[in-house]
């Protein structure tokens, strides 16, 4: 049964983000890599489907042999968190760190819970520190900018966030200025932004535009 949080930031699309890593080879005594890749993917196509037992259910024999497995361990986190089973998927986030602590995609989706749980100071400064670590991440940078957005906080901050009046190397300039615009009700000039990154980077705007939909700063009619 679904809590009572509202839409904004609840349905993100933290899988996206699993599919940016490759599997770890096998090793002798474990299944193959191509059966936990299968594993993987069926998993996630069960998550995209909204199909969460099913998911966990593919899963389980995998991280049975994997227990370590940071991908399996966020995927199965990934599906908690879309069940509103926070604890559960905290747990699985932490467990990916703790077998490989650089891991970006349970770092991200940590920070993703405790916004999911309205821990808006707390969800912000996660951002803010993960941002300083990696000052170059503009995955991040754009998160922390819709937060601060979404709770209306720290202007001064807000306007160091993609200060630059040129496009990046990824999407989110495009889609950091779009949200900027939706703020302030220039919805039309918003869609503009968009569209060029659309036909700029393609499928590469995905996890952007499911962010910013699930902000609630633009509408999710497309």
């Amino acid at each position: 049964m679904r809590s009572s949080l509202p839409k904004n930031f609840r349905d993100l699309s933290l899988w996206i983000l699993l599919l940016l890593f490759t599997l770890t080879p096998c090793v002798k005594g474990k299944p193959s890599a191509l059966s936990a890749e299968a594993a993987m993917q069926a998993a996630s196509d069960a998550l995209n489907q909204k199909n969460y037992e099913e998911g966990l259910k593919i899963l389980a024999p995998v991280l049975q042999a994997n227990p370590a497995d940071p991908e399996l361990l966020n995927l199965q986190g990934a599906i908690f968190t879309k069940q509103d089973k926070f604890a559960q998927a905290r747990v699985c986030f932490d467990k990916a760190l703790q077998s490989s602590p650089g891991f970006f995609a349970a770092r991200y989706n940590l920070g993703a819970l405790l916004a999911l749980e309205h821990k808006w100071k707390e969800a912000i400064d996660y951002y803010r520190t993960l941002l300083l670590e990696q000052p170059n991440n503009e995955l991040v940078e754009y998160k922390l900018l819709l937060l601060l957005l979404h709770q209306d906080a720290d202007p001064e901050l807000q306007a160091k966030l993609f200060a630059t009046d040129l496009p990046t190397n990824t999407p989110a300039w495009y889609f950091a200025t779009a949200a900027r615009r939706f703020k302030s009700g220039d919805s039309i000039d918003a869609e503009k932004y968009l569209t060029v990154a659309r036909n700029i980077y393609g499928d590469q705007t995905a996890i952007y535009q499911e962010e910013l939909v699930e902000s609630g700063l633009q509408s999710s009619k497309k």
